[in-house]
Parts: C-alpha cells; structure tokens; sequence
C-alpha cells in the first residue's frame, strides 16, 4: 500500500496530516527520559517498535489540530481543548486501524512510542524549548497519534535536525512553575499538568499555582508567537458550582458528561472531586464550606487533603474560625 492511500484514509477518519518514520530504536528519547524524574504519564511509555512490535516496518505519525480554549469567565473552570481532541483521535485512530486491518495489513493504533520524536523523525516539525512539537501548520496545537503497521515501509530512521522553535524565552516566562528553562524543558516534574487529576496529593506550593484550571495548563502554548490557530475552540461547558455538590447522583452526571468528550481514562470521578476541591480553595468562596466538610472525610487521600487546605485557606481569607464563625 502506498502512502498516499493511507494518507486518504486517515482524512476520512478525520487526521489533518500524516507523516511516516521508520521502526528503529528511540535511543535519545530513552535516555533522556531515564536521566530525568519519573512521572507517571511515561509509565506507559515504550522506546523499541522492534521489539513491541517485531512485525511493524512502519510508525504511521498522524496529528489532529485542535483551537485553544477560552479563558475561564465567571464561574468556568478550564479545561484545555486538547483532551477533547485527544480523546477524539484516539477513537478515530481505532477507525483506521480497522481500516488497515480490513485490507489484509497488520495495524496497531495509539502505540506508546515517544510521539514528538516520531513526528520530528516523520519530518512534521521540530521540538521547540517548551518540549512541544512546533508543527509549520498548526503550531503546537496538535494531538500526535501513532499506529505500527506492516501496509508500507518506514526506511530507516535517521535523526532529522530540525528547526522551528525562535529561542524567544516566552514559554519559560509564562510557566508557572519554572518547569522551562534556557535549555529547554529542563524540569519536567515541576509542569502543572503532572498533577492534575492524577489521584495524588498535590504539593501544597503548586496548588494556588492552579488558579481556576481543572485539567491542563496552556500557559506555554498560549505564549509561543509560532501558533497559526487563533480561533478559540468550543468549551467544555463546566462551572465549579456543578461540581461542588453533596449530591453523588448530580455529581456523577456532570462526570460522566465531563467523560464522553475527554475520555473516561481522564475524567475519574474522585479525582475530578480532589481538583475541584483545589479550585475552591483558590477562589475562596464561602459557600463551599458545607461540601468541603463532607469531602474532608474522604477515602481518597488526594480528595480529604484537598478539601482540608481548601477550607483552611477559605476561613482563612475569609476570616473565619475553624466552626465557620466570624472571629
């Protein structure tokens, strides 16, 4: 099969580009990744198609652009557009597979190989000092999806030295955390998004750093001049208020709403509730005192720590005592 099919068939899946590379060992990406601090969305990761998947001669890199989403107004929370557009390609990369699999090949869709490597090896773009892949269409913005198939061959994987990212320091300035540095994503572990509705206790020094985002951060992408889609994308519509309640059936409908556009995966019910008991704490209303209460008495440890220091800091600032009396 030539690539050009392919590429026919992932538009009809809805993929904006694809791009091939060849099966060899991500050697780079696997000491880098082994020199820095585990985080637990590499768990999963995999560094040698060969031996993963010995009958492969192909990755398929295939990139779904998605718009920014709108700064939370009001009572919204933020919910960055790329898990919606994450979990879209990732059911939309099952379709192809399919597709693959009904002409006779062997395909294997949403492989854990390193996926930004892959799309630079493919010749899609460069990594840029945010550690994000900086694509010539779509900026940053972009969901890279991966598939092993045996439908063409890949060549050899060569290392493309490619360029894109202008060094202009404005990633590194809007991080919140110091997670960028001068020569790039040189802390990792410090990046917002390692502790959002992971189902652990979030330091307590990067909890105000959370503001109002319910799941990813953004701050870098939204600082980096390279991006070519300024149209904001619908929201997920979700204000806190749905989500601070005592009522587990109403709780659970605004999840499992929450679920059907980003992923059951990411959306899990306690760990939504520990996020959002992070929020209260960050915009301090009284009036959540009542379910935060209930929450401190949690199972989950992430969900009772969060709503402890969330009702401490609401008192707090509201000049409470610990019976939610005025001092």
């Amino acid at each position: 099969m030539d690539k050009e099919t392919i590429a026919h068939m992932a538009r009809s899946c809805g993929f904006a580009k694809l791009g091939v590379c060849g099966v060899g060992e991500f050697s780079d990406a696997r000491a880098r990744v082994g020199a820095q601090p585990p985080l637990s969305e590499r768990r999963q990761l995999r560094f040698d198609p060969g031996q993963e998947c010995p009958w492969a001669t192909a990755l398929l890199v295939l990139l779904w652009p998605y718009a920014p989403a709108p700064l939370p107004q009001g009572n919204g929370v933020f919910i960055d557009s790329y898990y919606a557009a994450s979990n879209a390609a990732y059911h939309a990369a099952r379709r192809l597979e399919d597709m693959l699999r009904d002409t006779g090949c062997r395909a294997q869709a949403n492989v854990a190989f390193p996926a930004k490597e892959a799309a630079v090896r493919a010749g899609l773009g460069a990594i840029g000092r945010s550690s994000l892949l900086i694509t010539p269409e779509y900026g940053t913005r972009v969901v890279i999806i991966l598939v092993a198939t045996d439908a063409l061959d890949g060549g050899q994987t060569q290392p493309v030295r490619a360029t894109g990212c202008l060094n202009c320091g404005r990633c590194a300035k809007a991080c919140p955390t110091g997670a960028i540095g001068a020569d790039g994503m040189t802390h990792p572990e410090r990046c917002l998004r390692n502790f959002m509705m992971e189902g652990i206790v979030v330091p307590e020094e990067t909890r105000p750093l959370m503001g109002m985002k319910l799941l990813g951060c953004d701050n870098c992408q939204r600082a980096c001049p390279m991006q070519t889609l300024p149209e904001a994308a619908q929201p997920v519509p979700l204000a806190l208020d749905e989500l601070v309640t005592a009522d587990n059936a109403a709780f659970s409908g605004v999840v499992g709403r929450l679920s059907s556009q980003i992923g059951k995966n990411v959306a899990r019910p306690q760990r939504v509730r520990a996020q959002a008991a992070l929020l209260c704490g960050n915009r301090g209303r009284a009036e959540d005192l009542p379910v935060l209460m209930r929450w401190a008495q949690s199972d989950a440890s992430a969900v009772r720590e969060h709503a402890r220091w969330a009702m401490a800091r609401i008192r707090a600032r509201s000049g409470l005592d610990p019976d939610g009396e005025k001092r």
